[in-house]
């Protein structure tokens, strides 16, 4: 996927495509809403995580830890730049992006809330025009979510224990536009790798 991929940028740890601005809206349904806060985990349809991740592995750096610098440059090449992309409503977070290619996406630890993925059927789900559960991504749990008119930008999450996750929005670049490619299946090529590396951590 390479260049073909993603678009980077980041507004409260969600990517923002360019040109279009539309996968601000897919992202904002992500996790999280105090309102859940009290209810049993999981709830709202979500499943619940069988092999947990330890919350340790989401206490370091993102831009360090969720990707090397040689997974990133292999994700969407040499011109590759990183940025920090703390969220106030999330948890810390890494922007990655190639202004050439116009790719790029944005990762973020979802510490904050409390919820994980609970949060992501209860807020997220109702909000967007897709909703699918996917093929767990390193045996853990995971949705992916977009709207009708945006073809550009994908939502993935996971759920790495019943309490936290981690949220990702990807948009594919303008050759990848060009060429139709699937923002959902580079996205989960992108999470594949960062679940990879959380996982070697615990």
């Amino acid at each position: 996927m390479a260049a073909t991929a993603c678009s980077g940028g980041e507004s409260d740890g969600q990517a923002q495509p360019q040109p279009s601005s539309q996968a601000g809206s897919t992202a904002s349904a992500a996790p999280s809403s105090p309102a859940d806060d009290g209810q049993e985990l999981p709830h709202s349809g979500a499943p619940a995580v069988a092999n947990p991740l330890p919350r340790s592995v989401l206490s370091g750096d993102a831009c360090a830890e969720a990707l090397t610098n040689t997974q990133a440059k292999e994700l969407l090449g040499d011109a590759v730049t990183s940025k920090n992309a703390d969220s106030s409503r999330l948890g810390p977070g890494c922007s990655w992006s190639n202004q050439d290619t116009q790719a790029g996406f944005t990762l973020n630890y979802d510490v904050r809330g409390g919820q994980g993925l609970s949060a992501v059927y209860a807020n997220g789900r109702p909000k967007v025009d897709h909703f699918a559960e996917i093929d767990p991504i390193g045996g853990l749990p995971s949705v992916q979510y977009w709207d009708n008119d945006e073809n550009r930008a994908c939502s993935t999450v996971v759920g790495l224990a019943d309490e936290y996750a981690v949220v990702m929005t990807l948009t594919i670049g303008t050759k990848g536009a060009e060429q139709g490619d699937d923002p959902c299946e580079a996205a989960r090529t992108v999470m594949d790798r960062v679940v990879g590396n959380l996982k070697a951590k615990a």
